[in-house]
């Protein structure tokens, strides 16, 4: 078994701040904690040598799965965070993993909230067709730390699998990952036990995206069957507009979504198959205390774009 995304990493530079612009956004709560560091974590989140860092996991009361893990590294605040590892966007066709995508019940509501908290917004809302039975109003807007927030209000037509919704917040719908294939990326992870939710071409939308006239974006979404459709992937491909991966930047204490996690109940198990399907491992595999859950296998590896998963068996 391999679930869906479970959390997603993400370092920021004021841990507080963060927490409170979550919470004031998006009603997100404290659902765990917990101090980052020590050899085995250095090795499983590419961490240098004596580097230590403070965790809280944050999402919807009660969520869990599709979850945020903030985490300032050098937690006693003497040395300086990273700087983001996207840079200024300048290069947005580049690899790896690129936006948080919540879902909303007012995109315009939740857009004031966002400015109000400290964030900013990239594009106002549009709204676009993405299958037959669903279209959505989506903005694009930063979080402190400039990290990329999708947030989105869906239009759900009868049947939709998506119909379904409480009318909060949600925990986090997706983790948007920029690949250079999304083909390719896709049979990845349908080999891990995701399914395609929906497969587009999108054209027209360079200015939203803010792309140069004529490109395309193919967008591929996954879910686990069977499971929540929180924490799903999404892979987005810039048709004839190449970039480079992210991987060696994309390493504490830069700023930015470090990894996803996803739970597994046979850790070797799975090393083994995603190994196979091209997957470089980054550590063998560790104990680690990860927050929220506490003592746990780990072992992370680069996916086909430099894009670092993580997979954790709890002990």
């Amino acid at each position: 078994m391999i679930s869906e995304i479970r959390v997603a990493t993400v370092a920021v530079a004021d841990l507080e701040r963060s927490c409170a612009f979550y919470a004031d956004t998006f009603d997100y709560v404290r659902l765990g904690e917990g101090t980052v560091g020590g050899r085995e974590a250095e090795l499983a989140w590419q961490m240098p040598s004596g580097l230590t860092g403070h965790a809280v996991v944050m999402g919807p009361v009660s969520a869990t799965t599709g979850l945020l893990r903030l985490v300032r590294f050098d937690a006693d605040q003497s040395v300086a965070p990273g700087e983001p590892y996207w840079g200024d966007y300048s290069r947005p066709q580049d690899y790896g993993h690129y936006a948080l995508n919540i879902r909303v019940p007012d995109i315009r509501s939740a857009i004031g909230r966002l400015r109000a908290a400290g964030g900013r917004s990239k594009s106002e809302p549009t709204h676009w067709t993405v299958t037959p039975d669903l279209s959505a109003w989506d903005s694009l807007s930063y979080d402190p730390d400039g990290v990329v927030l999708d947030v989105f209000e869906l239009e759900p037509g009868e049947g939709s699998a998506l119909a379904g919704y409480d009318g909060r917040p949600s925990e986090l719908q997706t983790v948007a990952m920029h690949v250079s294939d999304a083909r390719a990326s896709a049979s990845f992870y349908r080999a891990l036990g995701f399914a395609e939710l929906y497969d587009k071409l999108i054209e027209n939308m360079e200015s939203f995206f803010r792309l140069p006239r004529g490109t395309g974006l193919h967008n591929i979404n996954l879910y686990v069957p069977g499971s929540s459709l929180n924490g799903r992937v999404e892979l987005a491909q810039y048709v004839g507009f190449p970039g480079e991966q992210q991987r060696d930047r994309a390493v504490p204490p830069s700023l930015g979504i470090l990894s996803v996690s996803l739970e597994t109940d046979d850790l070797q198990a799975t090393a083994d198959l995603v190994g196979r399907l091209g997957a470089e491992p980054v550590c063998d595999p560790v104990e680690v205390d990860l927050p929220p859950y506490g003592p746990a296998l780990v072992q992370t590896f680069f996916g086909l774009d430099g894009e670092v998963l993580e997979f954790y068996q709890c002990r």
